[in-house]
């Protein structure tokens, strides 16, 4: 994924990117020649906490972890928690990040 795809991703989504930078990959495959897996990872950090984001086999991990938010951000069947979830398109991964930022911005309102 590339720099200007994650910031695409993000600026449909809604969120403001404060920074962003490339990290290694979060995903270690056996195969280290497919192309997906070797491209870097990004940590956008963003008004609501850092986000990071990177393809893994088929699927966009989004991770939150090291934010405040906890949400599950859909009821989709996919690989969830309330600190990350698998996208299996860009479309998808604004979805999920869409309804992140949403959920953020009340808890930000309710403090």
């Amino acid at each position: 994924m590339t720099e200007s795809e994650v910031r695409a991703i993000f600026l449909l989504a809604g969120i403001i990117v404060l920074a962003i930078e490339s990290t290694e990959s979060g995903y270690r495959p056996v195969r280290l020649e497919a192309r997906c897996y070797a491209s870097p990872w990004w940590r956008v950090e963003t008004p609501n906490g850092p986000v990071i984001i990177g393809w893994r086999k088929r699927v966009i991990s989004v991770d939150w972890a090291e934010s405040r938010v906890r949400v599950l951000v859909t009821t989709d069947s996919v690989t969830k928690d309330a600190t990350s979830v698998h996208a299996y398109t860009h479309g998808k991964a604004v979805e999920y990040l869409t309804e992140w930022r949403r959920i953020a911005v009340g808890m930000a309102c309710a403090v």
